[in-house]
């Protein structure tokens, strides 16, 4: 039997996922600093102000551009980047993945209309500027983001032949699959990460 993942569920999953997986943080930052490292990538106070404004905009909330963050906000988002990093990383050594350009681009036109409307003051490049990101960066950003979300797919759809299906397409039933669907993602990247080179600066803050 073939398990498909609708779109809606999908999203249904993620909000879920997204609130599920994380791990203790030490706080402390200072302006342009590096945040945390995984295997030796960076991860950057602009990296992380970057994803929370993204985030925000993506989601249709406004929220001013140079707002200071909590020291839990920039928690989440280490989290969040250090998981990211390691799913990229198993993708790269698993291979096969394409990203079209044309997905890219919608996805970055997508963006920028919800940019335009929440900030009719400020210019779309001025906008990356402020965080050390161009346009090149800005897609390479949006590609590793989709590369993200079909690593995850593509697992969920491999945990869901260990998991009794068929049952019906109530609304609890499609939560209890998204329980269990997390749980099984997220003992994943808890091993993942019991196995990278995970490095967090102790001195940033989010004062």
């Amino acid at each position: 039997m073939k398990y498909k993942i609708k779109t809606a569920w999908l999203s249904f999953f993620f909000a879920f996922f997204l609130t599920s997986v994380f791990a203790s943080v030490s706080s402390g930052f200072q302006v342009d600093s590096i945040a945390a490292s995984v295997d030796n990538t960076a991860i950057t106070l602009n990296d992380l102000y970057f994803l929370y404004n993204f985030n925000m905009v993506n989601n249709l909330k406004y929220v001013k551009i140079n707002k200071t963050l909590t020291n839990g906000e920039l928690k989440h988002l280490t989290n969040i980047y250090i998981n990211r990093i390691i799913i990229l990383n198993q993708q790269e050594k698993a291979g096969g993945l394409i990203i079209s350009n044309p997905a890219l681009k919608a996805m970055a036109q997508n963006f920028k209309k919800k940019f335009a409307v929440l900030h009719r003051r400020t210019s779309f490049s001025v906008f990356l500027s402020k965080f050390g990101f161009d346009k090149n960066g800005f897609y390479n950003f949006l590609k590793k983001i989709i590369i993200e979300k079909k690593f995850i797919k593509y697992r969920l759809q491999f945990f869901l032949f260990t998991i009794e299906n068929g049952r019906g397409t109530a609304k609890k039933q499609k939560q209890k699959y998204a329980v269990e669907l997390a749980k099984k993602l997220k003992n994943m990247i808890v091993n993942l990460r019991m196995h990278a080179k995970i490095k967090i600066n102790d001195n940033f803050t989010g004062s």
